[in-house]
């Protein structure tokens, strides 16, 4: 209570007749005293109660943005986890492919010094495989000696049965026929790629 209070809290008292009005002006300022006091604690109150409410808003908003963030991370491992489960699986299926090759070259390299004659090597073969080979390399040697004779005797090098009788540009080849000649672009002997051709006439 301020001075301007107690003037007039003196001016009641004066004016208070007998016991029922002092009676009632003790409970008024009583009255006036308890409000004043309710209300500073419901000021104080609501102070509490709002800082409270806002360090509960900022722990939500905190364990929100943790829970996104801990979504997202767990997200980002079920991809990573995905991406290499697909990684290991294309290293093992390039491992695999990569044996294949292995395999087939080891295969290619006995079968090249079987064809070269390499001792060790047919020592190794069954006499099936040896039977095999040996007729291989007779029907290889028969197309050579057909290859070798169109030569001598003038036959088309790819059907072997009909005088060559085109002549191949760049290359100068004269070596098929005129009906082989539409079924090729490049030179049977050299490989070269065929820019024109002419038909010639040999005596």
């Amino acid at each position: 209570m301020n001075e301007q209070d107690d003037e007039m809290l003196v001016e009641e008292i004066m004016c208070c007749q007998n016991d029922d009005d002092i009676r009632s002006l003790v409970d008024s300022q009583c009255l006036d005293i308890i409000g004043n006091s309710l209300q500073d604690q419901l000021t104080l109150a609501h102070k509490q109660l709002f800082r409270v409410i806002k360090l509960f808003r900022e722990y939500l908003d905190s364990s929100r943005n943790q829970f996104w963030d801990q979504k997202k991370k767990r997200e980002q491992n079920q991809t990573l986890q995905q991406d290499f489960l697909m990684i290991h699986h294309e290293l093992q299926l390039e491992k695999s492919r990569g044996k294949q090759i292995e395999e087939a070259n080891n295969q290619l390299r006995q079968q090249i010094k079987l064809y070269e004659g390499d001792f060790e090597t047919i020592r190794q073969q069954s006499f099936e495989d040896i039977k095999k080979v040996e007729d291989q390399l007779v029907k290889t040697k028969n197309q050579i000696s057909l290859y070798k004779n169109s030569l001598i005797q003038k036959f088309c090098v790819i059907c072997l049965q009909k005088e060559y009788c085109i002549l191949l540009k760049p290359c100068g080849h004269v070596c098929v026929c005129e009906e082989c000649s539409k079924k090729i672009d490049q030179c049977p002997i050299d490989r070269v790629k065929v820019i024109k051709m002419k038909k010639v006439y040999l005596s």
